[in-house]
């Protein structure tokens, strides 16, 4: 038997869609503040934290906009850069990876799942060209530009979309491959 803390938090998850259209309406700032706590507080290797984000409000974005090509995330209310410094993170002494872009997604994924349990939608933005991207975000070159998050209300009939997953079968491999 499931209780009811856990029932919630795997519906979350269930909730949990990349949203590519918003309605036209503004995210609350203590909502969007709850969201940037979670990011200040996401685990990183060695407590790292090698990252920077970047809030961009809907009314400064015109040159972000013209980077994008789907209409739909000109309109989310907020898009987060989500940036790593590899300068400043953990690397791993047997092969030398760099945990930068892993500390990274972690933090972006907490965020998105606080979102979702605020009644947003988000998508996770990898189609785009970070060298024009990081021009005109003004973020310096030692920096890597991982993702832009588009953050808002999702449009009433999007929510209700499935999209089929993987099995089980395909993708866990219990003791070896």
């Amino acid at each position: 038997m499931i209780n009811e803390k856990l029932r919630d938090f795997y519906e979350l998850y269930e909730r949990r869609k990349s949203i590519r259209e918003f309605e036209d309406r503004p995210v609350e700032l203590d909502k969007l503040s709850r969201l940037l706590m979670t990011l200040n507080r996401a685990q990183s290797a060695a407590n790292r934290q090698p990252w920077h984000f970047i809030v961009i409000e809907k009314k400064d974005r015109a040159k972000v906009n013209e980077l994008f090509t789907k209409e739909g995330f000109r309109n989310a209310p907020i898009i987060i850069a989500a940036c790593a410094d590899p300068s400043q993170a953990w690397v791993r002494k047997t092969d030398g990876i760099n945990y930068a872009w892993v500390d990274v997604s972690i933090a972006v994924t907490e965020m998105i799942g606080a979102a979702t349990a605020e009644g947003l939608g988000t998508c996770w933005i990898a189609s785009l060209d970070p060298v024009k991207m990081k021009e005109a975000l003004g973020i310096p070159d030692n920096i890597e530009l991982v993702a832009l998050i588009a953050i808002g209300y999702p449009r009433e009939e999007l929510v209700k979309e499935k999209k089929m997953r993987k099995s089980l079968g395909e993708i866990i491999h219990y003791g070896k491959w």
